[in-house]
């Protein structure tokens, strides 16, 4: 199982390395400053907080979304934690991310492939679907991990045998559920007892100095007292939380923003972590407290948002199903609620079945039923029962009892054998009937519908349920309509409440910014507001809008959308990248930045210490694992190995020994994909300008249906009442393609965009274009379309000639990085390429002739950058 790469992924990813990188040198400073301190103790002790500083390089170079300040972080021991927060919607891969990310960490800051990682779930069912994954060496998650430590890989929980030389041989990853860390959950104290099963990390019982040496060392760590009972002398419990306080875990904390209570802040650091890594759709900031006879004074601590994903990056990647249909259902009996919902189940079955039949993937809609009760001395309690859905699907829909599954708190269906794969051909599983045991957690992408036969008056449980049936099947578009959206019917629901309800509920989940593609399903019993149509400006309402697109030309004139990954990649030619410089590059002799295990012991001098990396022998290179490591950079394995094989090669040209190889693998292989993937990028581009030289590659108006369209008609759910967005006069807009336009379809920097551009008098249209299939892309020399965020038409002179323009906006925060630049690129040249060769169709068959122009434009240098665009200057 492998996953494809991901525009958005892979920018959190370079986000994550930078941070790294600059953590990285001011941690080796820091440590210098630190030992300098140690040689002279008569000095007073300044040691500066490398975490902080380095969170203030990366702000300096705009690498912080909003230029945030950091908040700092401190152990139990009082040493400082780096901590950063990826925002990752729901259904964004925040599991395949936080695996990725333990390569870099342990690669690029730890300097290690080996060591503790402290996983950290919020609940049972993250906690099961999370070990299942990371146990199965199939998985993509086990596969990046396995990657990062060659293979090397132990998955345990809390009751497992630990030992120092796990540890120092193997990347460890311990999966805990939150309550079972926090140490006064009375579950999780046996973290903190001396269980004899965990070996190797604190003296043994007789060496009195090195106890107290290992105290010193490590404060914070459980001592038994006299009330054990054992020795009134300081002596460290062999404890699995004293092992983690020793060792100096990096922590993965899945839903950072529940571990914000005092409680469960105390315990997380309490851990000594080396590094904190937190994923969230909602990062939440701690106020400031001040002391109260009940509670200690507080500092505050804001997230640390390293990254933000947006839940239109997502659906551009086909990761969610959008627009959601919403079908409010006042005054109705739940039956007919529910007999709808299953209408429009069947639909998308039978449209499933004829997808599949025309070549496309297994797809089996299953409708989720939210029910007002399910326990069983509730049955007659005069409220719609788990049962009483059971029986209208067996009675009116006419399924079999193995059709139905119920997910309550009494019975678990779903845990059945035939049930734990729900995306098998051979589950039969088409209806699951719940309460809210689904709120989180769970998740199938094969989940269309959600029938909320407990909305009125409860729509914080509905709330709750609007993202399990977000996910789309196989993560990738059908490109048949009914199969990318999804659905929700809400019994006895207030249209605006519930439509509110659905907004708050993908807010939850990071996709606030999707709000406006909820949509009220028309002829459903709306009290109003269903989806309108909208229509362009009277005097466009005839007019041929096409512009052109990126396309491969084959033989004979055929012409397709250009691929960069058939029509570019298989052509690089990895026989130019520069393994020697590379090679020359890497420091054999790196020293790790933050050693995770120390352990002191009673020697001849007294009290030793030394590295885990001294007492096993060191590990060798698996050329296997570092092949199939790039194999998504560079699918051919013969050519793969070959790259390795050289990489070795100048590797032991240069002095390296086999162990040094070993040692550092998981970040020479790193440090690779990033020459293999720079590599790539260079040449698809130049093979990409080549084609626009050649005419292989064609970008021209050829008045056939290769050009783009524009439509003739939008959509809004939008009431006629709505707030409009008005112009800078304070009067309606003018120049949009489209009028009305409400301020909610638009977010706040696409309203300020608008703005401007309907107040400029050469526009004679723009419209905001989207970022899904159907609106207006460009293709380059990367996966994916370019999406611009408008498109405008202008007179560029007196002579009225027209001008199209296509323009990607910009934050100011996002000035100079990846994307950003490769988008300034792939506009710019296919600004110059416009119109070189048109042999498919005639500009003038479709309207008068115009020029094109296309740009990023950072939203500080409109009005600089914008009358040029224009002029074509």
């Amino acid at each position: 199982m492998a996953f494809r790469e991901l525009d958005y992924q892979a920018r959190a990813l370079r986000a994550l390395d930078d941070w790294l990188e600059r953590l990285a040198k001011e941690k080796a400073e820091a440590d210098e400053i630190a030992a300098l301190f140690a040689s002279k103790p008569n000095l007073k002790q300044i040691i500066p907080d490398f975490a902080a500083d380095a969170w203030a390089r990366l702000a300096a170079d705009k690498g912080v979304p909003g230029g945030r300040p950091y908040a700092p972080r401190q152990s139990g021991d009082g040493r400082p934690v780096p901590n950063a927060t990826l925002k990752v919607p729901t259904g964004g891969g925040k599991t395949y991310l936080a695996c990725a990310a333990l390569s870099r960490i342990f690669g690029r800051y730890m300097a290690a492939n080996t060591g503790m990682v402290l996983w950290i779930v919020p609940n049972e069912a993250i906690y099961s679907q999370t070990l299942k994954a990371l146990r199965d060496r199939d998985h993509a998650y086990r596969q990046t991990l396995d990657r990062a430590a060659a293979g090397r890989v132990v998955i345990l929980e809390k009751g497992d045998t630990l030992n120092r030389q796990d540890v120092a041989a193997n990347l460890c990853v311990m999966v805990l559920m939150l309550q079972s860390s926090n140490r006064e959950n009375q579950d999780s104290l046996r973290l903190f007892r001396d269980r004899g099963d965990v070996h190797g990390f604190v003296p043994g019982e007789g060496e009195q100095a090195a106890h107290k040496a290992l105290l010193d060392a490590v404060p914070n760590l459980s001592t038994y007292d006299l009330g054990d009972g054992i020795s009134a002398w300081p002596m460290v419990k062999s404890s699995m939380g004293n092992a983690m306080r020793i060792i100096r875990p990096v922590v993965i904390m899945d839903e950072g923003q529940r571990a914000v209570s005092d409680l469960a802040y105390r315990t997380l650091y309490g851990f000594n972590p080396s590094l904190v890594l937190e994923l969230t759709a909602t990062p939440k900031d701690v106020a400031a407290r001040a002391a109260t006879r009940t509670a200690p004074a507080r500092e505050g601590r804001a997230a640390n948002i390293l990254v933000e994903i947006t839940g239109r990056e997502l659906e551009r990647e086909g990761m969610i199903k959008m627009p959601m249909n919403v079908a409010p259902m006042p005054g109705t009996e739940w039956q007919a609620t529910l007999a709808k919902a299953w209408e429009q189940l069947e639909a998308l079955d039978r449209t499933a079945r004829a997808y599949q039949g025309d070549g496309g993937r297994y797809i089996r809609p299953i409708l989720l039923i939210q029910v007002e009760r399910t326990g069983a001395e509730q049955a007659d309690a005069g409220f719609i029962h788990a049962n009483d859905a059971r029986d209208w699907l067996k009675a009116v829909a006419q399924l079999d009892d193995d059709e139905i599954a119920f997910k309550t708190a009494e019975t678990n269906d779903l845990d059945k054998p035939e049930n734990r794969d729900l995306l098998s051909p051979q589950c039969r599983v088409r209806a699951i009937i719940t309460k809210a045991a689904l709120a989180e957690g769970w998740d199938c992408p094969f989940a269309y519908v959600l029938c909320a036969l407990a909305a009125n008056g409860n729509e914080g449980a509905m709330t709750q349920l609007v993202g399990r049936i977000l996910r789309q099947p196989h993560a990738t578009k059908t490109g048949v309509d009914a199969l990318d959206e999804c659905y929700v019917f809400a019994h006895r629901a207030d249209t605006r409440a519930t439509v509110d309800a659905i907004k708050r509920g993908l807010q939850g989940d990071g996709l606030g910014d999707l709000a406006i593609d909820v949509m009220l399903a028309s002829g459903a019993g709306a009290t109003g507001g269903a989806a309108r149509t909208i229509y362009r400006r009277p005097e466009f309402r005839a007019a041929a809008i096409a512009l052109p697109q990126v396309l491969f030309l084959e033989g004979e004139g055929a012409a397709r959308p250009l691929d960069a990954e058939t029509d570019l990649f298989p052509y690089v030619d990895w026989g130019l990248v520069d393994l020697g410089a590379l090679a020359a590059t890497l420091p054999k002799d790196r020293p790790a930045s933050d050693h995770q295990l120390v352990r002191l012991r009673a020697g001849d001098a007294g009290v030793e210490s030394e590295q885990a990396s001294a007492i096993i022998g060191d590990a060798a290179f698996d050329a296997a694992y570092a092949v199939r490591s790039i194999a998504d950079i560079v699918p051919n394995s013969f050519t793969a190995w070959g790259l390795i094989d050289a990489l070795v090669g100048k590797l032991r040209g240069l002095g390296w020994t086999d162990a040094a190889i070993g040692r550092h693998a998981s970040f020479i292989i790193e440090e690779l994909r990033k020459l293999l993937a720079t590599e790539r990028d260079n040449q698809s581009a130049a093979l990409f300008a080549a084609g626009l030289e050649s005419g292989a590659v064609q970008f021209a108006l050829r008045g056939d249906d290769r050009d783009w369209r524009a439509p003739a008609t939008i959509a809004t759910a939008q009431a006629e009442g709505a707030p409009q967005l008005t112009a800078s006069n304070g009067g309606p807009l003018e120049r949009s393609l489209f009028l009305p336009i409400y301020r909610a379809d638009l977010n706040d920097a696409e309203q300020s965009v608008a703005v401007y551009l309907d107040r400029y008098d050469a526009v004679r249209w723009w419209h905001r274009n989207g970022s899904t299939r159907g609106n207006y892309g460009l293709r380059g020399w990367r996966r994916g379309n370019v999406y611009p965020d408008f498109l405008i038409a202008a007179a560029r002179d007196e002579a009225e000639s027209e001008r199209v323009v296509v323009m990607e906006t910009k934050g100011e925060q996002l000035a100079g990085n990846h994307d950003t630049e490769y988008k300034r690129a792939l506009l710019a040249s296919l600004t110059a390429a416009f119109g070189r060769d048109a042999r498919g169709g005639a500009q003038l068959d479709l309207a008068e002739p115009f020029t094109f122009g296309a740009a990023v434009v950072m939203f500080d240098d409109l009005d600089a950058q914008f009358p040029a665009l224009i002029r074509g200057g």
